[in-house]
């Protein structure tokens, strides 16, 4: 895929949440919220969090340019069952937005940091794209604490775009993640990081427009400076040795479907369950699916014949 053509499928799939939203039911008709945003510091970062439900540890991270918003198609069913938690990465939705510190293995530190404010000893991470990267990430480096890994068109191996910079000169690719950054920023306008039907925020924090951030738009470009987005080595592979289940859009041309069968050769234990007529955010596209399957592999943890092997 060039880099035209990956933006081109990017800008298609900010389009279609666009023309969603001009047909979401008015927010007058829908029940207060029951959720409230909650503030974590992780090593000295401000974090935005949502945590709802008993039973089970479920930390979600969202991918590139998104926030916990992504996952209210989820999050709520999955929190009938498990304690479900979700926040924003660095350099995300509402949490702080320091001008360096995105490489992969640095937001994962991030990650375990945000445990240990929470008290969580032991949890199955649940990450899309760029939170794949850093589940897996945060896994490889404290197994002991990662039950399970559900990754959701993980940017962990070799996606063509991933090689920009092998292929072009440096000129070009500041270019691109210019182009990147600036459509990231646009794309914020009908991906907000709020849903005040689905997560209660103070004034402060709804008056929050990412499009006019700046910081937004420079963590933008650092992400894609710093992050590593094929950093599964064998290695790394090598060290998870807990349950681990992909899913994946069956018309992802982001990551695209065909790297899952590669991953699954880097990853021989890990189960892949395909969701039809979806394309890279299959837990916005299709959350039911998407729910019932991390649902299904929850029950699975807890069943006896599934142990683990770390």
């Amino acid at each position: 895929m060039t880099a035209l053509r990956f933006i081109r499928v990017v800008a298609a799939g900010g389009a279609a949440v666009a023309a969603a939203a001009l047909f979401t039911t008015s927010d007058r008709s829908r029940p207060a919220p029951s959720l409230r945003a909650f503030r974590i510091d992780a090593g000295g970062l401000a974090l935005r969090a949502v945590r709802s439900g008993h039973g089970p540890h479920v930390l979600f991270l969202h991918g590139y340019g998104e926030s916990l918003v992504a996952w209210r198609g989820v999050f709520d069913a999955v929190a009938r069952h498990a304690d479900a938690i979700a926040i924003d990465l660095p350099g995300f939705g509402l949490s702080a937005k320091p001008p360096s510190g995105y490489a992969t293995d640095s937001l994962a530190t991030v990650v375990l940091r945000t445990l240990d404010a929470l008290g969580v000893a032991e949890v199955v991470v649940v990450g899309h794209s760029l939170g794949g990267a850093v589940a897996v990430a945060a896994a490889a480096a404290a197994p002991q604490r990662v039950r399970g890994l559900v990754l959701v068109a993980p940017a962990v191996i070799a996606a063509p775009w991933s090689q920009w910079p092998r292929q072009v000169d440096s000129g070009t690719v500041g270019r691109l993640r210019d182009a990147i950054a600036r459509y990231e920023t646009m794309r914020s306008r009908f991906t907000a990081p709020h849903d005040p039907a689905w997560l209660s925020e103070d004034d402060t924090a709804l008056a929050y427009d990412a499009a006019t951030d700046p910081a937004y738009r420079a963590a933008l470009e650092a992400v894609l400076r710093e992050f590593d987005f094929a950093s599964l080595t064998p290695a790394r592979a090598a060290a998870l040795r807990m349950p681990i289940l992909l899913i994946w859009g069956r018309y992802d041309q982001v990551v695209p479907f065909g790297l899952a069968s590669r991953l699954r050769q880097a990853l021989p234990a890990a189960r892949l369950q395909a969701i039809e007529r979806s394309w890279h955010r299959p837990h916005v596209e299709r959350p039911d699916a998407v729910a019932d399957t991390i649902l299904a592999f929850l029950r699975a943890l807890d069943a006896p014949e599934v142990g683990r092997t770390h």
